[in-house]
Order: structure tokens, then C-alpha cells, then sequence
């Protein structure tokens, strides 16, 4: 709450300094995924002449401004500017989005600050390992929203907005005898689940909802099985195959192919040795 009063207080400067003029500004909260493209929209400009627009950052934690875009041009010491342009209306471009883009970012112009945007940065990872891929392992997901403030450290703000995990179909996950959920706060999230067969190529999907109960932005991960049996199939000669085991198809393939691959090289081999044997022998002749 301290560095939103901070915030708010050097907004509130800034305003003041630049005599004569009115601060009437407009916050729009943006929720994007990790690795994608956002524009931080400017608004209320009263001239399409972007030299006049400057950018600016601001982290939560510290009352430290980034000026991220000067008179209309792209700061190079930005450590965003590889990846950051100006478009036609003078809205911020953002591309390939990165955790440590999660920030407050303000559009100034000769009217004042004209917009405040408040980006937020969807994220999910996993400590599961591919070959815990697999039915009967566990699968360990986290959900971080990185915010403004801090990685996952939401603050009042946030109570307009909360994240979880659904289903395929759209429906909600609760936490039940399948699904271990641990939410640390409306920004972090986590899942835990006892894969099963059916899981194969599931995608598993944690979703931004908004306090009107809207999706705003979701992401996905697939859990892709590295080794799966497959279901077992009956055999001639098992009249009751309820005690019956079954090889993996994998295994039966592998089986069949090891053999053929030797009998294959041992071929080549004494194919080989005979043609050096029969030039050794012409060379005796000679």
C-alpha cells in the first residue's frame, strides 16, 4: 500500500510541476502471456505528434522512474529497446513480453500524464521433470502472474482480478482427492495432480478472471506423455485374460528390431572381411 501512496504522490508531482496544466489521467490493467506482444495504448492525446509523448517505467519496490521513451524516440539504454517501438498513435509496443515487463508504465504528453498502464505478465512452470510425464507420476504446475508490484506479491489492487486452473471443458478445478491446490494469493497459484492414461496430451490451462466473472487472458501447457503402456489387447489362446500380462507394443518393437539389427551388421561385417580375404589372396599371386 506504501508504494501505491509513493506512486500516487509522484504522479501527483509531476502534475504539479508542469504548470497550467490539468492532470486528468486514464488507468487501463493489461494481462498478457509470457512471450507475447502488448500494446500499452496512449489516450487522450490532443496532437498525433509522438515527439511530443515520452514513456515512462515504474517498478514496484522502488520510487524510481524508467524513461523508457523520450520525445517520441526510443531510449537505447533501455534495457527494453531491442524490443520496444512507437507506433502511429504514439502507443507503447511491447514485443516478445518478458517477466521483468510486468510494470506501471505512464504516457506523458504537453496535457500531462494522459495514461497510466498497469501490465501483468501470465506465467506457468513446472519442477516435474519429462519423465515424470507419465500415468501414475506426479505432475507439479505453478501459476504466477507477475504483476506490477512483484512476481506473484499482489497487493489491494489485485482484488479486482484472481487467477485459476480449469478444465478442458471450461469448468473450474477444485481442490478434491485428484487435485492438490495451493494458492499462495490472487497472483500464485498451484497445482498438483496424480497423472492418469487419460491425461495424454492434456492441456491443462490457468486463466485470469476479472471480478465480472470474464476470462481476460489464459495460458496452456500440454502434458505430453515420453512413455505411456498401452491398453492391454487379448491374445488368441486366453480364454480369461484377467491374470494376463502383455508386453508394451515399444518393447515388442524393440525386441524384434535388436536381433534384426545385429543379423544386419554381422552381414555387412562378413561381407567385408571376405573381399579383404579375397584381395589379400590376389596380391599373393601377384
Amino acid at each position: 500500500m506504501t508504494d501505491r501512496k509513493n506512486l500516487q504522490r509522484a504522479l501527483l508531482l509531476t502534475c504539479l510541476l508542469l504548470t497550467g496544466v490539468r492532470c486528468e489521467k486514464e488507468a487501463v490493467f493489461l494481462y498478457h502471456r509470457l512471450g507475447e506482444d502488448a500494446v500499452l495504448p496512449c489516450t487522450k492525446l490532443s496532437s498525433s505528434n509522438c515527439s511530443l509523448v515520452t514513456w515512462t517505467s515504474y517498478k514496484g519496490g522502488t520510487v524510481e522512474y524508467t524513461e523508457e521513451v523520450s520525445r517520441g524516440k526510443v531510449k537505447a539504454d533501455s534495457d527494453k529497446a531491442t524490443r520496444m517501438s512507437l507506433t502511429s498513435s504514439c502507443d507503447l509496443s511491447l514485443r516478445d513480453l518478458r517477466e521483468s515487463d510486468a510494470n506501471s508504465y505512464a504516457c506523458l504528453s504537453q496535457e500531462g500524464i494522459n495514461t497510466e498502464v498497469y501490465l501483468s505478465v501470465l506465467t506457468i512452470t513446472s519442477p516435474s521433470t519429462i519423465t515424470d510425464l507419465q500415468p501414475g507420476r506426479n505432475l507439479t504446475l505453478n501459476c504466477v502472474l507477475f504483476t506490477f508490484y512483484d512476481a506473484g506479491n499482489c497487493k489491494s489492487f489485485s482484488s479486482s482480478f484472481n487467477l485459476g486452473w480449469v478444465a478442458e471443458d471450461g469448468s473450474r478445478l477444485h481442490k478434491d482427492s485428484r487435485y492438490e491446490l495451493t494458492v499462495y494469493n490472487h497472483c500464485n497459484i498451484t497445482l498438483v495432480t496424480k497423472l492418469r492414461r487419460e491425461d495424454n496430451n492434456r492441456r491443462w490451462r490457468c486463466q485470469v478472471n476479472t471480478r465480472e466473472n470474464s476470462t481476460v487472458v489464459f495460458l496452456d501447457l500440454m502434458s505430453a506423455f515420453l512413455f505411456e503402456d498401452p491398453p492391454p489387447v487379448p491374445t488368441a489362446g486366453c480364454s480369461d485374460c484377467s491374470g494376463c500380462s502383455y508386453l508394451p507394443i515399444s518393447r515388442i518393437v524393440l525386441c524384434v528390431a535388436l536381433p534384426v539389427m545385429v543379423l544386419i551388421v554381422g552381414f555387412f561385417t562378413w561381407k567385408a572381411d571376405r573381399k579383404r580375404a579375397k584381395t589379400s589372396a590376389a596380391g599373393i599371386e601377384l
